[in-house]
C-alpha cells in the first residue's frame, strides 16, 4: 500500500470542502481584490485628492473643546475703571516678562503622615495654597521698589527692569497669603491661599 503524495492529499482536500466554505489554512490561496486593513483605516474614512488636484488634510482636526478661563468681572464703575487701566497699560508696556514658577503646598501633621485620618494624597487636590515664584535676575533696587499686585485669579508684578501680568490656574483669596523677598537669589516668592469648587470635598 503506498502513501498518498501531497497532491493527492490537496485533491482530496476539495472533495470535502465546498467552494464557498471559509478555511483557515495557510494552504489556501490569497483572495484577491481585497484591500488589506490596518490601524490607519480605523475610524471614519479619510478624505482623498480633490478634483482641481489640490489635497485636503487627511488629519482630522482636533474637536476638543479648550478649557475655559475664569476672567474677572468688575462690578462696579471704579474696579471696571481700574481694570481698563491695567489692561491698558498692558498693551503699552515694553519691558520684558521674567521667569516663574508655580507649585503646591499642603500642610502635614502627624496624623496626616503616620496614620492618613484625613484622607490626604500626594496629589495637588490636597494643597491648600499655591506657591508662585518669580525669578527677577539682575535686578539692582530693593523690595520697596517692587510693585506688587495680587486679584482672585491674577498677578501682576512690577519693578526698573521686568513686568509680568501672570493668569493663575485657580482663584486664591487676595487677603489670606504672604510674600517674600530672598536679595541673594533675586526671588519674589508668593504664597496664596486657594478657594477651589471642590475644596470642602478635599479637606
Amino acid at each position: 500500500m503506498s502513501l498518498l503524495g501531497a497532491e493527492n492529499i490537496k485533491l482530496l482536500k476539495k472533495l470535502f470542502i465546498s467552494p464557498n466554505a471559509d478555511s483557515d489554512s495557510e494552504d489556501d490561496s490569497p483572495k484577491e481584490n481585497v484591500k488589506h486593513m490596518g490601524p490607519g483605516d480605523i475610524g471614519s474614512a479619510k478624505t482623498s485628492k480633490r478634483s482641481d488636484g489640490n489635497t485636503e488634510n487627511l488629519v482630522e482636526r482636533n474637536t476638543y473643546k479648550p478649557l475655559d478661563v475664569e476672567t474677572y468681572q468688575p462690578k462696579t464703575l471704579e474696579e471696571w475703571e481700574h481694570q481698563q487701566e491695567q489692561e491698558g497699560d498692558a498693551l503699552l508696556e515694553s519691558r520684558p516678562s521674567p521667569d516663574y514658577r508655580i507649585s503646591y503646598k499642603q500642610t502635614v501633621c502627624t496624623e496626616d503622615l503616620y496614620l492618613q485620618m484625613n484622607g490626604k494624597t500626594p496629589s495637588t487636590a490636597s494643597c491648600e495654597s499655591m506657591v508662585v515664584e518669580i525669578f527677577l535676575a539682575g535686578e539692582t533696587v530693593g523690595i520697596q521698589h517692587i510693585d506688587l499686585s495680587v486679584q482672585e485669579q491674577c498677578v501682576v508684578v512690577k519693578s526698573p527692569k521686568y513686568f509680568l501680568k501672570l493668569q493663575l490656574p485657580h482663584r486664591v483669596n487676595p487677603d489670606k497669603g504672604n510674600a517674600a523677598w530672598f536679595l541673594e537669589d533675586k526671588t519674589l516668592k508668593l504664597t496664596l491661599k486657594m478657594e477651589r469648587d471642590l475644596d470642602f470635598v478635599n479637606f
